[in-house]
């Protein structure tokens, strides 16, 4: 695969294109169980066979064969080449590609990487604002929020000082024109016409970065309780508020494999400065599908902390709802005594807060604790409101095991039996029209590809791409299996390749997902994962599943060796050679027997 721009880019653009917007533009699509189907655009077909998964931001045709992510999409819908296809993307999602062929997007992307210049200056420029002796008050401010000096610098905190252009003054005297200036968000222009003012003023500024380390926005705070208390940048080329999430940056690096998400900047900060690094916060909106989906490529599991009051809980419910959807494992972090958590962890320290994280409410705990506090259970009308309600909740759990229990304890908490109340959730998941359940695949059984008379290459090739599919789809796997394979163990070269850059990125703690992994093969090859990632690799236990796939590989290769020891003592007339080869042999008999 021919790759122009960088990877990170190319996964940012995937990720703000949303495969059933995309799709949908091409596809009428309805939804059946999990996935959505529709009649495949690439062949004639009178009952859809093709399918579009929103959790794994994938599409497969279960007749045609084609399959792959948004990107594989729109290359096969407009029959374009790959570049085109990101360039038709990047300009779906408004994101700006560092290089283009037309005088429009060079203006474009030379004026994106002037106002990420003005934003670094203004950044320093702030930051020196903040130690000046002159604005002692944001100092106090900080050091009353007990803000370390370490922290200051490692977020890069300033002071906007009240003046109504210094700021504007400074950037003029680095000659940047007054369109870029006013482009960057940080410059307004008079109603009058005849001049320019800072738009943060009398504030304490928090530098916004992207994946990149680029400053790509502002936030700014005032040091009292005047409103309003806080001010972001607006939109620009560079900065989307509903596309990034502060101090991701910093998260994405912290080694947990769960990000804490939280409402303020001043919560993030004081929670990394008690050694909570693995914490986010959200821009000044509700949670997004496109935050949704970045934090689900960087953690296995996802807890909200937001405010305790109506409003910070419906925000929770929206955001735990979103990202359920979108196949995050989410849970809610609750604060006693309506704290946030700036306040908790001041007051008692990171233990007390860690054990708060580990006590987190799932999402159907935390939906049935709400429903309590809404409905008044004492009175018979207010129990059996609550008990349907509670039944609709638990009718959404997949996990029969996991509804079962939820089951049982509500039952044996308001004294109905297990039967009436599992009546009342089976009626709310009952299969409609001639919808038909999908066929639970053993995972004990993975077999060879196609029938008996398939070679051994070709059933290597195949056992390796379900490795590579296992690994985009649950990356803690690579850990315990790590000691098994290596990039020689793969004996196709795109499969080598796919594998160097999935053991990188896993390691290098930046995760994959199977979207991206389709993204890194060719599209004959991508059609081909897609498939396996739709059926065969449905486990479940992707864990002993990949362990027996390595196994059939090794017995494989053993095999393939045995054959050309045996050969090759056979045609040999020299004894040294043929003692040694036998040695080899008994070697893998061992092996083999010990398997």
């Amino acid at each position: 695969m021919f790759v122009k721009y960088p990877e990170e880019l190319i996964e940012e653009i995937r990720m703000n294109n949303d495969i059933l917007d995309v799709v949908g533009e091409y596809v009428k699509l309805e939804k059946k169980g999990k996935n959505y189907f529709g009649l495949c655009p690439f062949h004639r077909e009178k009952t859809p066979s093709f399918s579009v998964d929103n959790t794994k931001q994938m599409y497969h045709c279960f007749g045609c064969g084609k399959g792959g992510s948004v990107i594989q999409f729109v290359m096969d819908a407009e029959n374009l080449d790959y570049i085109e296809a990101i360039k038709l993307l990047a300009e779906k999602a408004r994101i700006t590609l560092p290089e283009g062929e037309s005088e429009e997007e060079k203006k474009r992307a030379l004026k994106t990487q002037e106002i990420i210049k003005i934003n670094t200056d203004a950044a320093r420029f702030y930051y020196e604002q903040l130690n000046d002796k002159k604005n002692l008050d944001a100092r106090d401010y900080l050091q009353k929020r007990k803000v370390s000096e370490g922290v200051i610098k490692k977020f890069g905190l300033g002071y906007s000082s009240n003046e109504w252009n210094l700021l504007y003054s400074f950037l003029k005297s680095k000659n940047y024109s007054d369109e870029d200036l006013i482009s960057s968000g940080l410059i307004l222009a008079k109603k009058s016409g005849d001049g320019y003012f800072d738009r943060f003023r009398g504030r304490v500024m928090f530098p916004i970065f992207d994946l990149r380390g680029n400053v790509i926005g502002f936030g700014g705070r005032v040091l009292d309780d005047s409103l309003p208390k806080y001010m972001n940048s607006p939109e620009t080329l560079v900065y989307n508020k509903r596309r990034n999430l502060y101090a991701l940056n910093f998260a994405k690096n912290s080694g947990e494999k769960r990000i804490i998400v939280v409402e303020g900047y001043m919560d993030v900060i004081s929670l990394y400065q008690f050694g909570i690094i693995n914490t986010v916060a959200s821009l000044g909106t509700a949670l997004t599908e496109s935050q949704g989906r970045i934090l689900k490529k960087y953690a296995e599991e996802i807890i909200i902390s937001y405010d305790a009051d109506t409003a910070g809980q419906a925000a929770t419910m929206r955001g735990l709802n979103l990202l359920d959807d979108i196949g995050c494992n989410v849970k809610v972090l609750l604060i006693p005594k309506g704290k946030d958590p700036d306040e908790f962890i001041k007051a008692n320290g990171a233990d007390a807060f860690k054990k708060l994280v580990d006590n987190a409410l799932s999402l159907v705990e935390y939906k049935i604790k709400v429903l309590k506090s809404q409905i008044d259970t004492t009175a018979i009308d207010g129990k059996i409101s609550f008990l349907n309600k509670a039944a609709d909740i638990l009718s959404k759990i997949d996990n029969s095991v996991e509804q079962e229990m939820y089951i049982k304890k509500i039952s044996q908490e308001y004294d109905i039996s297990q039967e009436s109340m599992f009546a009342e959730v089976i009626k709310r998941v009952k299969p409609k029209g001639n919808y038909k359940p999908a066929i639970k695949i053993d995972s004990t059984k993975i077999k060879p590809v196609g029938n008996k008379t398939k070679s051994d290459e070709n059933n290597l090739v195949h056992y390796e791409r379900i490795i590579l599919s296992l690994l985009s789809i649950d990356n803690s796997l690579y850990r315990k299996i790590e000691d098994r394979i290596n990039l020689e163990f793969f004996t196709l070269e795109e499969n080598r390749k796919a594998a160097e850059i999935i053991f990188t990125k896993i390691k290098d703690k930046k995760g994959i997902v199977p979207a991206e992994l389709l993204n890194l093969v060719s599209n004959e090859s991508a059609n081909n994962f897609a498939s396996m990632i739709q059926g065969e690799c449905n486990f479940e236990d992707n864990l002993r599943a990949i362990l027996d796939i390595i196994k059939k590989i090794e017995v494989i290769k053993l095999d393939k060796r045995q054959k050309e020891i045996l050969n090759m003592i056979s045609s040999s007339g020299n004894k040294e050679d043929v003692d040694r080869l036998k040695e080899e042999l008994k070697s893998i008999l061992i092996q083999k027997k010990s398997m």
